[in-house]
């Protein structure tokens, strides 16, 4: 089995079943960039790439036609209609899951890993 497919069977057996979210996390923990993009989550900072990515609900005001709600995280993966929106907690629970599978593969930047996580949960105010 390849690190893609294990990282989704992961996810499957935590109860998140997001594709988008899913399919977007794969590609982060999967990579070579995977400490920058948790501090691009730190500072809701969102990638746009033409077939993925990450959006934040502040990108927009109340009555903008592309608005989704306050404190929320729009995923993207594939074509248009592949798209997930998450609450901050929700998305919290895909990035810890995605942070221990990353630490399995890279023990060596467990500390790290973990600093970055709760600071993440600080920025977004997780309880």
């Amino acid at each position: 089995m390849n690190v893609y497919d294990e990282f989704i069977d992961t996810m499957k057996q935590n109860n998140l079943n997001k594709e988008a979210v899913i399919d977007v996390l794969n590609i982060y923990v999967n990579g070579s960039k995977f400490l920058q993009y948790l501090e691009d989550f730190k500072n809701k900072y969102g990638e746009r790439r033409e077939y993925h990515g990450v959006i934040y609900s502040e990108e927009y005001e109340q009555d903008d036609d592309d608005y989704f709600g306050e404190n929320r995280v729009l995923f993207y993966s594939g074509d248009d209609d592949a798209y997930d929106i998450v609450n901050y907690d929700k998305m919290y629970k895909y990035l810890s899951i995605a942070c221990e599978f990353y630490i399995e593969k890279n023990e060596d930047e467990k500390e790290i890993i973990q600093k970055e996580l709760s600071l993440i949960e600080e920025s977004y105010g997780i309880k």
